[in-house]
C-alpha cells in the first residue's frame, strides 16, 4: 500500500495528481491521505473534501483526513496502517 500525503489546505499539487495516475496505471494499492485537516476553516471543510476527492479522481469518503497538530484522523490511519501490515 501506498500512502499518498496530499495537502489538505493546499489540495493536490500536478506532482500528486501525476503520482496519482502513475500508482494506477501500475496497479499499485494506494491511499490518498488528506494532511492538515485544522488549517481548513470548518465551514469550508465539506467543500475541501469534495474538491480534493475530485481533483484526486476518488469518492468524498475515500481520502484519510489527518491533522497531526490536533490528533484528528490519527488513531482511524494507524488502523489502517495495521491492517495494511497484516
Amino acid at each position: 500500500m501506498v500512502a499518498v500525503l496530499v495537502d489538505g489546505e493546499v489540495g493536490p499539487t500536478n506532482l500528486d495528481i501525476q503520482m496519482l495516475e502513475w500508482l494506477r496505471a501500475n496497479l499499485l494499492p494506494h491511499t490518498v491521505i488528506a494532511t492538515k485537516h485544522d488549517k481548513v476553516k470548518p465551514s469550508l471543510r465539506g467543500k475541501r473534501r469534495r474538491e480534493l476527492a475530485e481533483r484526486c479522481d476518488l469518492d468524498p469518503d475515500d481520502p484519510i483526513w489527518v491533522s497531526a497538530s490536533k490528533g484528528t484522523g490519527i488513531d482511524r490511519l494507524r488502523g489502517l496502517i495495521l491492517t495494511w501490515l497484516g
